[in-house]
């Protein structure tokens, strides 16, 4: 199907620029109002093939969690009154408020049209619809069941932006503290310090350890401010370079499991997504392998990546998926206890939604204690830094009026 790039403006009048697949300029163009868009110039695209052409959501805004998780919702509640597949699009899409995902779901209603399965059409877009949607929305399709998928997905969805929504909450407050000490360290140091600088210079006075590294300090980020920036930049771009390497990937990783506290908090949040996914995918009659599969590549961290893959080799030579676990020695013995247990019973999809279980208070426990700890331990450090300030500048000030009085 040919492909067209266009010219549209949308209800306020704001330009739009995108790509969109029909049969001729007509259909383009049709399609094109039928995402709410009124056609300004539409064109076969050049310079780009149906499997080249950039993405739709390139130059736009990404689409959020909560957008996908709106999408889901109400794709399965009008799938389960009955409603067909197509339909429901096309009242999803007459819904949707964002430009960009207004054209991937459009994108999806003409894959579908042209014969591919739902499923499909969606691992057209990876970036939107990640592995483990599309591997549950198969599932779906196959059994006949896809208003339940859809409302297992929007469950998974939400479970997930709650997460996302704690973990944001617990480290509001130690954001907006470091900001402010950062704030008012630099206006000490380049505002208000040097008009003392005349002053101690003229004294001629032997000035304490402290004022001396304070001035140096002061008169580093003032003349070399773009040094200490460029420094900064390097280092994140050489750290970007040694994390996407296998060596450095799986160094950083590992280390990153083994902080304190956040290392914990890190390994709980994944198995507990990890878990959530594969029961998910159980529950939905897929097979323990393909399940392991699908979600391994959902996992960022490249430690319990290889922990995954271990388990899926050993089922795969009959063994049992509960010793990798346990070899591993991340996992706490209530975890390997449920896995143990599902595995005996043949209710594994239940032991992992109860790991998930499990790990929610733990959760919610790591990062109440990592807030406690996190709070007092900036307020002492801003309070070290500003007695170290102040000693640096009253100090040389005390040996002035002491010189002055004699």
């Amino acid at each position: 199907m040919p492909n067209f790039a266009y010219k549209a403006r949308d209800s306020s009048g704001k330009l739009i620029n995108g790509f969109i697949d029909a049969e001729n300029e007509t259909s383009a163009a049709v399609n094109i109002e039928k995402l709410g868009l009124s056609p300004v110039d539409v064109s076969v695209s050049s310079g780009f093939s149906q499997g080249s052409r950039p993405s739709l959501t390139g130059g736009f805004k990404k689409v959020s969690h909560q957008e996908l998780l709106v999408f889901t919702r109400q794709l399965s509640t009008l799938i389960a009154t009955g409603a067909p597949l197509i339909p429901s699009l096309h009242s999803v899409v007459s819904q949707t408020n964002n430009i960009p995902f207004k054209q991937i779901i459009q994108d999806v209603l003409n894959s579908l049209e042209s014969g591919l399965s739902f499923s499909e059409s969606l691992a057209k877009h990876p970036n939107i619809f990640p592995g483990l949607y599309v591997s549950l929305v198969k599932v779906g399709e196959t059994a006949g069941l896809l208003d339940k998928v859809l409302l297992r997905l929007a469950q998974l969805s939400t479970q997930e932006i709650d997460l996302r929504s704690r973990l944001r909450s617990a480290l509001v407050y130690p954001s907006v503290l470091a900001l402010v000490a950062f704030v008012i360290v630099n206006f000490i140091l380049l505002g208000v310090l040097p008009q003392f600088v005349k002053i101690f210079e003229a004294s001629q006075a032997k000035l304490p350890l402290p004022t001396r590294i304070l001035l140096a300090s002061s008169s580093f980020l003032k003349n070399f401010w773009w040094l200490l920036l460029l420094g900064i930049i390097l280092g994140l771009w050489w750290f970007r370079r040694y994390y996407q390497s296998t060596p450095g990937r799986y160094f950083v990783d590992s280390k990153l499991l083994r902080l304190p506290l956040f290392g914990s908090l890190t390994l709980k949040i994944i198995v507990t997504r990890f878990a959530r996914s594969v029961a998910a995918l159980i529950k939905s009659g897929v097979p323990v392998l393909e399940a392991l599969t699908v979600v391994e590549g959902t996992i960022p961290n490249v430690v319990l990546q290889g922990i995954i893959k271990d388990v899926r080799l050993a089922i795969s030579q009959g063994q049992s998926l509960t010793e990798p676990f346990k070899a591993s020695g991340l996992f706490p013995p209530m975890v390997i206890q449920l896995i143990d247990t599902g595995e005996h019973t043949g209710r594994l999809g239940e032991m992992f939604d109860q790991i998930s279980d499990f790990y929610d208070p733990e959760i919610e426990s790591t990062v109440r204690n990592l807030t406690s700890l996190l709070e007092p331990a900036m307020l002492l450090v801003m309070g070290s830094v500003v007695t170290f300030i102040a000693l640096s500048v009253l100090l040389p000030i005390f040996n002035l009026i002491s010189v002055i009085r004699r």
